[in-house]
């Protein structure tokens, strides 16, 4: 049975983060230890769920905000001293909580996405530490990087999966794949371009949509009925070679690739071959092909149904812009490990945190209509603040907010702009072009 929707912002934030439970994990974790002025869901507020700056997190300003919440003033190095290993197991649980929250809650899917049991998008983003850590989190240039690597569900924007990593690690190797990714539909960028983990969605009963690379040379073993072309001369020749003195048409052809697996334990590393479907949709604006590898057949998606779902994957580019521009994860000025992890959890958490909320929001809105996610990280970060004010005291907040209200505070003002979760889930917008901007 579906569980019960929030009736108001107040509620939602409440159900998932109650006073009692933070206070116990506190104490188990080891993060309070005393009866102390400072209440630790004080330093939850400030750390956590509220930030200040636009795309960074300052650690003053937070000490600085912590004493306008409290009437507390902390020393610098007493605060420094709050933001513990104890304080980012804290941390750590409250975003493990969240993810397993969404896992939990699974989405229904209409239009051409239908029968998945859910649609991901995968992606990284790089975030500059001090130069002194570059022998924990080696950069790809001179300086000291942390790659955070994120797996969301691509019609809300919720978090599902996370990995804090240096900036050299490749994306392609960070997530393994298990039974949890059968029948899910995975968008990745060029950054997971590999056969291998291809071959492990695909062998355990997942789908997968992905732009190739040139470096991919892919020979053609068969054509597809929607590929437009002479099937005698595609067959043995290389896409690209296909693609050559062609400006327009799809082609829709399965094509040879080479799976290399590394050696684990006592096992011996092996190549062998497999077989996936390659499309190419002439882009009129940019007047060439745009290139996808699939396993999903052509039964279920056409060529442009598969880039335009591909489109969707503007959702977790979204979800960096949010977290970079008003969520904190743009820059972090702090010099210890254990600190800088607690506070890039902690920022995930704020946009997962935001994007869950504006899906609650959203499905309040008239057929059409959809929200802004960079206008809703402005409006949620303006008030949510005020709904846990109830929180610190122990009681419920009556600030009078809806959903309702806040959708249309964040409304997008483009009434012909579609949305790609209108596009993907009502199935509509292939006949306006909209899938020509899909690489976009």
């Amino acid at each position: 049975m579906a569980s019960p929707q929030p009736t108001s912002p107040e509620t939602f934030l409440l159900d998932l983060f109650p006073a009692a439970a933070i206070r116990r994990m506190a104490k188990k974790v080891g993060c309070v230890q005393r009866i102390r002025k400072l209440d630790i869901l004080a330093l939850v507020l400030v750390v956590v769920l509220t930030t200040q700056g636009n795309g960074e997190q300052p650690i003053a300003g937070m000490r600085r905000a912590l004493e306008r919440r409290t009437n507390l003033l902390l020393a610098s190095s007493s605060f420094w001293a709050r933001l513990s290993p104890a304080f980012g197991k804290l941390v750590r649980w409250m975003l493990d909580s969240l993810i397993g929250r969404s896992w939990a809650q699974p989405k229904p899917f209409t239009g051409f996405l239908k029968g998945f049991t859910d649609v991901i998008a995968g992606d990284a983003t790089v975030v500059q530490v001090h130069k002194s850590l570059k022998a924990k989190w080696k950069g790809t240039g001179s300086d000291a990087a942390v790659k955070v690597h994120t797996l969301i569900r691509a019609l809300t924007g919720e978090l599902l999966r996370y990995k804090i990593t240096a900036e050299t690690r490749p994306e392609c190797r960070v997530f393994g794949v298990g039974h949890w990714a059968r029948g899910a539909l995975f968008l990745l960028d060029r950054g997971y371009s590999a056969a291998a983990l291809w071959w492990r969605i695909h062998r355990v009963g997942g789908f997968f949509v992905t732009r190739l690379k040139r470096n991919f040379h892919a020979v053609v073993v068969d054509v597809n009925p929607g590929h437009r072309g002479s099937r005698r001369k595609a067959l043995g020749r290389k896409v690209r070679d296909v693609m050559k003195g062609r400006h327009g048409g799809r082609i829709d052809v399965i094509c040879r690739f080479t799976v290399q697996v590394r050696p684990y334990g006592k096992a011996r590393g092996r190549k062998f071959e497999r077989h996936f479907r390659v499309v190419a949709v002439w882009n009129k604006v940019e007047k060439r092909y745009q290139v996808y590898v699939t396993n999903v057949p052509p039964a279920r998606f056409t060529a442009e149904q598969t880039a335009a779902v591909y489109r969707l994957r503007w959702t977790v580019e979204r979800f960096y812009v949010s977290a970079k521009s008003g969520m904190g994860l743009d820059k972090i000025t702090s010099r210890t490990p254990h600190v800088i992890e607690t506070l890039i959890r902690a920022a995930l958490l704020r946009t997962t945190l935001a994007m869950g909320a504006k899906a609650q929001a959203e499905r309040l809105l008239s057929r059409g209509r959809w929200i802004n996610p960079l206008l809703w990280v402005k409006v949620w970060r303006d008030r949510i603040v005020d709904l846990m004010v109830g929180w610190l005291e122990g009681r419920r907040t009556r600030t009078g907010l809806t959903w309702e209200r806040l959708a249309r505070l964040a409304m997008d003002p483009n009434r012909k702009r579609l949305s790609p979760r209108v596009v993907a889930t009502m199935g509509i917008g292939l006949q306006w072009g909209w899938h020509r901007h899909a690489a976009r």
